[in-house]
């Protein structure tokens, strides 16, 4: 599974990323995750099966899924963020796809 991370600058997300990929170890899901900013989103669609944005770019989520087609996208809540709970956006995630 390909996903890819959107923020402002692509910088805020990196601790993110890697809870994220460890709880996807923990329950034995090969998954990718990449972080990138909102505008090279349509660099990385390409083989991507989920998009997820940064609380902070939440106000463009009606655009990116626009923009990503059928691609499944899903904005992270800022309390999860804040408080990086992988555990639950990833069973946000999964519902989603």
């Amino acid at each position: 599974m390909n996903i890819v991370m959107l923020c402002n600058l692509g910088m805020s997300t990196g601790m993110m990323v890697k809870k994220l990929e460890q709880e996807a170890a923990k329950r034995n899901l090969e998954a990718t995750i990449q972080a990138y900013p909102m505008v090279e989103l349509d660099e990385h669609l390409d083989g991507t099966d989920a998009i997820l944005l940064g609380p902070q770019i939440r106000f463009a989520l009606d655009d990116i899924k626009k923009q990503a087609g059928s691609i499944p996208v899903m904005a992270i809540a800022p309390q999860d963020f804040g408080t990086m709970n992988a555990a639950k956006v990833l069973d946000e995630l999964m519902k989603l796809m």
